[in-house]
């Protein structure tokens, strides 16, 4: 058998960073940051050895600890720094003798503060790592979310693996993007908060992902860059092979000078970054919330054919404003046909205040054992729609008992996830939340967690969902497009 390419790359410090046989923790005395990242390597199940390291502790959590990394008898692929950042020097030199490649430091106090001094030491744990061998990623960084090798830099972060990896400058932004997605069905192969980014930059980063068969999908939190030219070369090679949906943190001059003080970053302009990303291909998220959004229609959307859209279950005021949302999406919302109103009528038993227009308004009665008939009906209807849309006005149950209203969210459940489930055709659910009693609240959040369980794609706002599809078949648009023109030249 002839060996594959794969086979013969030369494995990097950053596959060994993704894939470490055994890790040490510095810094991980019970009461420190490197303890509660102790705490969420455990809870992830990380496969290897982990080796504490601790001035003050013979064992932590249960782990025999060391007092330094010299100590310790077994070999270390990964460092995870936690020390104060005088410390940081040295324990570069102690990775160097023990053969560590690669190091992440969640300790901070290096350029971000702003400070000659804070600088200076950057620049010399820079040179120093490069004198000794020992790649950095950071200072000023979560590290690395891996959860097939049992890596995470998070107690509450889903432990199940999927296919979208993760650029992002900011610790507690890359911490929000995975928690908040996850939550809506999104899995991640791999992220990487790389803070200051004195040594791996976003360059580098995006160069691996462009080749890691495990990560078909990447999104970028980046606030600036290191090296623009390499920056701009990774990001268009990417984006040729792979979706990737970019937010520009610090696009304001507020919030560059805020960029500057929380990574160091040089932001550059928001025009500059606008023709930069539009001319490597890659899709801009307007903020944190949007870049979910955007997540959950790559992860989980069938890809539609057109731009037809179906809205079902909406409101008179809400259908109206929904109008609005799709048709500025650059959506269109055609007229029901005749005998599938005829049909839709005929499912439901109690036809007050039923409008079997598009948008369609059920009201509430027909949020029952027939909706399941309904949504089915609608969704399966040949040459109707594109896309369907499920609407659950929160409204629509608020006054009714709990128990009824439960009934009535286990209906709209029950009928999106068996649609979904039997027609292969692209379907989403719209619920709008609401800050309320707490039985509300916990059968809103049943709602939600189950249809996402089952890969249904669920947006909070009609204006979001639009939003995040448009830019979606945009990019398939503009792939076609493009692969028809090297075609045809």
């Amino acid at each position: 058998m002839r060996p594959s390419s794969r086979s013969k790359r030369v494995p990097t410090p950053l596959d060994q960073l993704f894939n470490p046989a055994s890790l040490a923790v510095a810094g991980a005395s019970p009461g420190k940051p490197g303890y509660l990242l102790l705490d969420s390597l455990l809870n992830a199940r990380f496969k290897g050895q982990i080796y504490p390291i601790s001035r003050s502790c013979s064992d932590v959590s249960g782990l025999k600890a060391y007092a330094s990394l010299k100590d310790i008898p077994g070999t270390v692929d990964y460092v995870i720094c936690c020390v104060p950042a005088p410390q940081v020097p040295q324990l570069i030199r102690d990775c160097a003798a023990k053969g560590v490649k690669v190091m992440t430091l969640f300790t901070a106090g290096f350029s971000e503060s702003g400070t000659e001094q804070g600088k200076e030491l950057e620049a010399e744990i820079a040179r120093l790592a490069r004198s000794c061998g020992v790649r950095l990623i950071g200072p000023n960084c979560m590290g690395i979310y891996c959860p097939k090798a049992g890596l995470s830099f998070s107690y509450h972060l889903p432990t199940e693996s999927g296919r979208v990896g993760l650029v992002c400058q900011s610790g507690g932004s890359s911490v929000y993007t995975v928690q908040a997605s996850g939550y809506r069905g999104v899995r991640f192969s791999k992220a990487v908060s790389y803070g200051n980014a004195c040594d791996i930059n976003e360059g580098e980063l995006l160069e691996y992902f462009a080749r890691d068969t495990e990560t078909d999908i990447v999104a970028v939190y980046i606030e600036g860059v290191k090296d623009g030219r390499r920056f701009f070369r990774a990001l268009s090679d990417l984006s040729r092979k792979k979706p990737v949906l970019v937010v520009k943190g610090g696009h304001t001059r507020a919030g560059a000078q805020a960029a500057a003080s929380h990574t160091g970053a040089l932001a550059g302009s928001d025009r500059l970054w606008d023709d930069l990303l539009e001319q490597a291909g890659a899709i801009r998220a307007h903020s944190l919330e949007d870049l979910v959004d955007l997540l959950v229609t790559f992860s989980l959307l069938r890809l539609p054919r057109g731009r037809k859209v179906g809205i079902y279950g909406s409101a008179g005021g809400a259908s109206v404003l929904a109008t609005d949302d799709w048709a500025q999406a650059g959506f269109e919302l055609p007229r029901v046909p005749d005998q599938l109103k005829e049909e839709a009528s005929a499912l439901v038993s109690n036809d007050a205040g039923l409008i079997l227009h598009n948008p369609m308004d059920f009201s509430m009665f027909a949020y029952t054992e027939t909706f399941y008939g309904l949504v089915r009906s609608l969704v399966s209807a040949d040459g109707f729609v594109d896309l369907s849309v499920v609407h659950m006005p929160t409204g629509h149950g608020a006054w009714l008992p709990p128990a009824a209203f439960e009934a009535m969210m286990e209906s709209v459940r029950d009928a999106v996830i068996r649609t979904h489930r039997e027609i292969n055709r692209p379907l989403v659910l719209v619920m709008h939340y609401l800050v309320t009693e707490w039985h509300w609240q916990k059968t809103l959040d049943k709602l939600q967690r189950r249809c996402s369980e089952a890969g249904v794609p669920v947006y909070y706002s009609m204006a979001s969902a639009a939003n995040a599809i448009d830019r979606f078949l945009r990019y398939y648009e503009r792939r076609q497009a493009t692969a028809a023109q090297a075609k045809g030249g």
